[in-house]
Order: structure tokens, then C-alpha cells, then sequence
């Protein structure tokens, strides 16, 4: 027998489309279930319009009691709804007088009619479960079977792509989800404090899912659908490590570091609050080029703040904005999503070609979207498609301990880290230093003396070693040329 490829289209929600493994199937028949408030009938309309740009039909049948004309007015506020469309392309028809007044054989000829007056590529039937009290109480499963094998008949025949819409709650054990081809399911989780909504397939036959609880939320463009960054991993996203170095923008770093950062390596910068986490960022950023540009992701100081820090240690960073060689970009505390945060560190690393990356914070702000487990998967994942881009990471992490600590616990970073810098304290005296100290870097021998280090109007400054003669340590490695970025790419 001949190979067949299933028929697919797409919804008009490319997110949507990737967690159900290409799109929608032609002829296939789907439920997509919620509880009120969840964004269904949101859905369904976007898909609706989606094919009604590229000039398809569709006929969107309720067996609901709200009104056409009290949908479009809440449809209204939303960017896809376009009324030019509606009834040539998108055919609304209410099918609840005829359920009530003659049955449910009555309510499957109506549907057949509509359809092959309406050619419909795509036929919505909202209120799925509301035809349950007109059945028997005795043979209302069975009742219920044929008339779902009648849709599913339907679909096939005329290569539509049937989605039946309910409100119900019903066991996954239920009838109808076996005799249909895909089940997808919305999730308002208020349990914890920070509500969530998630999308979830359960079901799609012949296709490779992205299984799981996906993040989406309801905004003026309709639903934003933000796939499990885990789940979108693929082999061909990481790459080999590569054998350039990067200019740290501290040439004392870069000598301690043996000649500078691993090119494609992720380095953790931990240590307390004031230390210089967010200063090294800087640093990495100011030495960014035309050919080896930098954005810096904020979560806890915006760009003006930056940009007023980075002058006030002699970075003067205006210029490589204004020429595009640096971005930066304020993910502001709120109604975020751990999923939607990882999405658009994607989108801004791909959208500029960025190889040097500063993250800034992102460990912290992420503790409160997802526990601990979840958060270490979605950081390795997230961390694995950057390098996978050609970029080299910098990441902050703040540790309560003030001073260096007798054990240290990488959290979440400890799987994927490459490079580790701890800044901490130390008293000297009746004086508190600020010293610095490589604990690895990656497949590469490294200066395993801390030092001594100041922020000046300078900027940061690395001293000698702590337990040097006064003059320094003389080191055999010398510090990577401006440029040398490019030397040992990435193939």
C-alpha cells in the first residue's frame, strides 16, 4: 500500500501548530475542552479568521444561548477579528432552536446541509455536550457514539477539519475522546500564586505532540501560545564546544581565565548582592564589536540604569546602542511566565545575532514561576538553544553568604555551567575586600589564586593575587587581542 502524508493547515498560531506536531489534520475531528473563561470560544474564532485570510471558508455552528451579536462585540476588541469576513468567509449559525424544537436527528441534517452549502474548510461546533439531555437516559452513551460517528463521517467525506468545543468536564475514559483524533485541553490553574492558564494535548493521532503543560496567555492578538522550552529541544539546536576565547572586557580576568572566556561557554557569576555580578556584565558587554554583538537581559535594573552604571565606571556603551552592536533589554517583574521569558530570550538572541549574552538575574526571577525541578530543566534547555546560536553566556546568581563560603550550591546552574567566577568578601584588618575567584573554566587550566579586586571610575580592576608578593603574579598566558572573537568558530 502507498504511503500517504496527512493533510495538514495551519491554525494561525505558529506555537500552536509546533505542540501539535504541524497543524491541525484535514478531515480530522478534535475536542477542545475548558472551563468558562479559559479562551475557547478566543480560539476558535482566531483559527476561524486565520483561514479566512487565506481566502478558506468556515462555518462556526453554536449550540449555545449567547448571541452572535454579543460574541462579535467581545470578538471586537481583539486584533484578528475582521467583520469584512463574516458571512462571506465565516458562516455563524445557531443551531439550539432547531436541537430544542425537533431533536438530535433534526440538529444532524441541519449540520449536513450547512456543510455542503457552505463548503466549509474548517467547521467549529460550539456547545458539544448541551445535545446530552436530549438523549435517553437509558442509551445515551450509545446515543451519543453515533452521533459523534456521524461528525466524524462528515469530516472524512468532505476532508473538513471538525473542532467541537465544551465546557463539560468529563473522565478521560469517556466515549467521545476515543472516537475523536485529537483532544486538546485549556487549564486555568489559580491553585498557587501565581495563576497560571495551560494548554494540554492529550491526543493527536498520527503526529508527533509536544507533551505537557504548555503556558499561554489572552491578549489583544488572541491566544499566545509558549511551548515547553524542554520539549521544543531538538539535537540539532546544541553545538560542539568550539576552541575561539572571548574578551571578558577585565584583562586581569581574562589572564586568570587563561586567555580569556571559552567562545560558546556558559560562566556563572555568583556571589551577595554588591559584589559586581551585574559589573562583569557590563564589562562582557562593553567589548562587543560590529561582527560579535552583545545584548544584556535585565530583570531587576532597567537600561537607563545600566547605561548610567556602565558610564560611571568609564563604559560608555551609547554608541554601540545607537549602532545596534548592543541591546539591551527589561524583562519587567509582574504577569510573567517562565516559558514566555525563555521565548523571548529566543526571539532577541535570533533576531540580532547576538554572541555575547548577559542574563541577568534570571535564576531569581524564575523561582517563583516554576519549582525547583522544573526551573532546573527549563534552564539547561534554554541554555542549550542559546549556545546552540553561536553564544557565549554570562549568567548572574546571587548567594546570601557574604564571604567565601565552605559549600556553594550551584542550584539550578550546576548541570550546564562551563565557567565559574565567585565574587565574595573578606575582612583585611578593620577593612572589607571585595576578591574574586575562578572555581572552574571549561577544558582549560586556569589561575587558581583568588585576587583582589576594586570598581573604580575605571572600572573593575583585578589586583594582585591574595597571597602574591606586592608587584603581582607573573603569569605565561597573556591576555586575548581585541578581535580574537572569530578565531576557532563554530562550524
Amino acid at each position: 500500500m502507498p504511503h500517504t502524508t496527512m493533510q495538514r493547515f495551519e491554525s494561525g498560531i505558529p506555537k500552536l501548530d509546533q505542540i501539535l506536531g504541524g497543524g491541525f489534520a484535514e478531515g480530522a475531528s478534535y475536542i477542545l475542552q475548558g472551563s468558562p473563561g479559559t479562551g475557547k470560544t478566543i480560539l476558535a474564532n482566531q483559527i476561524c479568521f486565520a483561514q479566512a485570510a487565506k481566502g478558506r471558508s468556515c462555518l462556526y455552528m453554536t449550540l449555545l444561548s449567547e448571541s452572535f451579536v454579543q460574541m462579535f462585540s467581545f470578538l471586537g476588541s481583539l486584533d484578528f477579528f475582521d467583520m469584512k469576513k463574516v458571512p462571506d468567509y465565516i458562516y455563524y449559525a445557531s443551531a439550539y432552536a432547531t436541537l430544542r424544537n425537533d431533536g438530535v436527528d433534526a440538529l444532524l441534517h441541519l449540520i449536513v446541509n450547512e456543510v455542503r452549502k457552505r463548503r466549509p474548510s474548517l467547521l467549529v461546533f460550539d456547545g458539544l455536550f448541551a445535545i446530552g439531555e436530549y438523549f435517553d437516559t437509558a442509551g445515551r452513551e450509545n446515543q451519543f457514539r453515533r452521533f459523534l460517528n456521524e461528525l466524524g463521517a462528515l469530516a472524512a467525506q468532505n476532508q473538513i477539519t471538525v473542532l467541537l468545543v465544551t465546557n463539560s468536564d468529563r473522565r478521560p475514559s469517556s466515549p467521545e475522546y476515543t472516537m475523536v483524533d485529537g483532544w486538546i485541553e485549556l487549564v486555568d490553574d489559580l491553585s498557587s500564586h501565581q495563576p497560571r492558564r495551560h494548554l494540554i494535548v492529550h491526543k493527536h493521532r498520527g503526529s508527533a505532540i509536544l507533551r505537557g503543560r504548555h503556558e499561554y496567555r489572552l491578549a489583544s492578538p488572541g491566544m499566545l501560545v509558549y511551548p515547553r522550552i524542554e520539549s521544543t529541544l531538538a539535537a540539532s539546536e546544541t553545538t560542539e564546544a568550539a576552541s575561539g576565547r572571548l574578551t571578558s572586557g577585565v584583562s586581569g580576568l581574562d589572564t586568570m581565565m587563561g586567555g580569556g572566556v571559552p567562545e560558546c561557554s556558559t560562566t556563572a557569576i555568583i556571589g551577595p548582592t554588591g559584589s559586581g555580578k551585574t559589573t562583569v556584565g557590563l564589562h562582557f558587554l562593553a567589548d562587543a564589536t560590529a561582527d560579535d554583538p552583545a545584548v544584556f537581559f535585565s530583570f531587576f535594573e532597567q537600561p537607563a540604569r545600566l547605561i548610567k552604571k556602565a558610564a560611571g565606571i568609564g563604559l560608555d556603551l551609547r554608541a554601540k546602542i545607537e549602532a545596534g552592536t548592543v541591546k539591551f533589554v527589561w524583562i519587567a517583574p509582574g504577569d510573567n511566565m517562565i516559558d514566555e521569558i525563555g521565548q523571548k530570550i529566543l526571539d532577541v538572541v535570533g533576531t540580532t545575532g547576538a554572541r555575547r549574552v548577559v542574563i541577568d538575574g534570571l535564576a531569581e526571577t524564575g523561582r517563583p514561576l516554576a519549582d525547583e525541578t522544573r526551573l532546573r530543566s527549563f534552564l539547561r534547555a534554554l541554555n542549550a538553544k542559546v549556545v546552540g546560536m553561536g553564544s557565549t553566556i554570562f549568567y548572574t546568581m546571587e548567594v546570601p553568604q557574604l564571604f567565601f563560603p565552605e559549600t556553594l550550591a550551584f542550584g539550578q546552574f550546576s548541570g550546564f555551567v562551563d565557567n565559574t567566577l565567585l565574587l565574595h568578601y573578606a575582612l583585611s584588618g578593620h577593612a572589607v575586600e571585595r576578591r574574586a575567584t575562578l572555581l572552574k573554566v571549561r577544558d582549560s587550566d586556569f589561575d587558581h589564586s583568588g585576587r583582589i579586586f576594586q570598581i573604580t571610575d575605571a572600572g573593575l580592576v583585578l589586583d594582585q593575587a591574595i597571597d602574591a608578593p606586592a608587584g603581582g603574579v607573573k603569569t605565561s598566558v597573556p591576555p586575548p587581542q581585541q578581535g580574537a572573537a572569530n578565531s576557532g568558530g563554530v562550524e
